[in-house]
């Protein structure tokens, strides 16, 4: 009886993990709104369109819901690095100018990316949410360079919008602040020194 009982035991947790398994090997499918990211960003920002003035109010709430599935379909598709309420300007960062930009392994101090920030950067998980850098992008983030402009820099400026990372199923929402560099990307190392470099906690 204990024998068979052990075996009930072993076979209940052997049908477990694979529906575990089963589970986890689910598609995201990221670019429905039924999604998790889906849910995610129609209860953080799905609000802000909510903007049909018909007076009927199922209509209005069948106009509401397509205005919301449009917005998250071109954040999805589109990927765009700032808010779409937001214009960047063009700007200039002077000599002596100080940023942090994150990191991939393997990615070489001089190769740097089109994106640096002026907010301090602590972990993997902060770079994902409020950098909001896919993992597509920088999978494996694991320092932050911080580098001083020695040549006057156009860039555009602003806030991060948020971004779908399918990979991960997850909205990032984005916050913290950013530039882009407006020179070729063969040029950028002209145009900043390397200062220093510190490790990221891998959270």
């Amino acid at each position: 009886m204990r024998a068979f009982g052990q075996l009930t035991v072993v076979v209940l947790s052997a049908m477990l993990g694979l529906c575990g398994q089963a589970m986890a090997a689910e598609p995201c499918n990221a670019g429905s709104l039924d999604s998790v990211p889906g849910k995610a960003w129609n209860e953080a920002f799905g609000w802000r369109y909510d903007t049909s003035q018909n007076p009927d109010p199922q209509q209005r709430d069948s106009e509401n819901l397509k205005n919301r599935q449009t917005a998250y379909t071109q954040l999805v598709t589109q990927t765009p690095p700032w808010p779409d309420w937001f214009q960047p300007p063009i700007a200039i960062l002077p000599v002596g100018t100080v940023f942090n930009m994150a990191m991939s392994k393997g990615q070489k101090d001089d190769q740097l990316g089109g994106f640096g920030t002026f907010d301090r950067i602590d972990s993997v998980s902060e770079a994902r949410e409020y950098l909001a850098v896919l993992k597509a992008w920088k999978p494996d983030i694991d320092r932050v360079n911080r580098y001083r402009v020695t040549e006057v820099l156009p860039v555009h400026v602003g806030p991060i919008g948020p971004q779908v990372d399918p990979d991960a199923c997850a909205l990032l929402p984005g916050r913290f602040s950013q530039f882009e560099m407006l020179v070729a990307r063969d040029q950028r190392v002209h145009y900043v020194q390397l200062v220093g470099s510190y490790p990221i906690a891998q959270d």
